[in-house]
């Protein structure tokens, strides 16, 4: 018997969007899949979207890291790395994790410069979960 694989498509980010998720089962669902680096959770006011991320998603967000990264050495900026790390506020009921994230000048709860690849576009606006969680829009 052959199996044939049908090859991943590099360019595919799947999106799961789920409505009247409490705060709690947030926390949950992070607990569970916390681990896994391909996959994204954000949390805007009890809506969920679950996204996995593609290669090609993976490939621009280092090539974009590696930039910012440089540029901060060549101009001595001191640069903190806070990677992709979850970010969440009860309180403002947000919650997300950013592609990469830094702090700038020196280290702080949350990050002053966040990347965001977008290649396919979800259901819950990032900015407004950044915004809610007190990062500066820039």
């Amino acid at each position: 018997m052959t199996v044939l694989a049908k090859p991943l498509d590099p360019l595919i980010e799947e999106r799961i969007f789920l409505p009247h998720v409490s705060w709690q089962q947030y926390e949950t669902l992070i607990a569970m899949f916390g681990d896994r680096p391909r996959l994204r959770l954000t949390y805007l006011e009890g809506n969920l979207e679950i996204m996995t991320i593609s290669p090609e998603h993976e490939m621009l967000k280092k090539m974009i890291a590696r930039l910012l990264e440089t540029y901060a050495l060549e101009r001595d900026i001191d640069l903190f790395s806070c990677g992709s790390a979850t970010f969440r506020q009860e309180a403002a009921a947000r919650g997300l994790e950013p592609d990469e994230s830094y702090c700038i000048g020196t280290r702080k709860e949350l990050p002053d410069l966040a990347i965001e690849i977008v290649i396919s576009s979800g259901s819950i606006d990032k900015l407004k979960v950044y915004q809610g969680l007190g990062v500066k829009a820039g």
